[in-house]
């Protein structure tokens, strides 16, 4: 009888175990998936005017192109486009409480925590993400990373990290981020009749 018991009592044991791996496992693939958010893509912008647009600045000194944010009623855009011969490989955004902002303790931004990214092995010239304005205060920063190559002749010939240009998280970094506020770029009688 005392056989069965401890034979029950491992079982049971066993089985929360295996629970709890299986619960960890299902957080850690949530987490992963939010991740690498695709579900923030969207195909184009037309028709919306921008309210804010970054110079995208690659190695610091180069002007690769441009992040532009866009609002509608629902959304805001925040949209990487290069320009000439640069092109997309890999993105980390950032957008939402200031105070947020994944920093390590030197107060430098760490992109790789950034909730939104997205790796384009073929690269691209413009990506938009997609964010609902329900998730976001009414004042918000973005901060927006990017690794990117300039071809020539067909080869790649420089590659850099790049950051949308604004106001740096330390002197000793050049990284950037800069703030909006959703009453300064949304206008509901522009967005339905038009501006004067």
């Amino acid at each position: 009888m005392k056989t069965k018991l401890l034979y029950l009592f491992v079982g049971v044991i066993a089985l929360t175990f295996a629970s709890c791996e299986q619960d960890n496992v299902s957080e850690t693939k949530q987490l992963s998936q939010s991740k690498n958010n695709n579900n923030n893509l969207v195909v184009n912008t037309v028709g919306l005017t921008p309210c804010t647009v970054a110079n995208l600045m690659a190695g610091q000194n180069y002007d690769a192109g441009d992040l532009s944010v866009y609002f509608d009623l629902n959304n805001v855009y925040v949209e990487y486009t290069t320009t000439d011969n640069w092109y997309i490989r890999k993105t980390h955004l950032y957008v939402g409480n200031c105070q947020l902002i994944p920093r390590n303790n030197s107060g430098n931004p760490i992109p790789g925590q950034f909730p939104i990214s997205n790796a384009l092995s073929n690269g691209t010239q413009t990506i938009t993400y997609t964010i609902p304005k329900s998730t976001l205060p009414a004042c918000f920063c973005i901060a927006a990373h990017a690794e990117v190559y300039r071809l020539q002749n067909g080869t790649v010939f420089q590659s850099e990290t790049a950051w949308a240009a604004g106001e740096r998280f330390t002197q000793k970094s050049w990284a950037t981020f800069f703030s909006v506020c959703q009453d300064d770029c949304f206008d509901i009688e522009d967005y339905y009749f038009g501006k004067p």
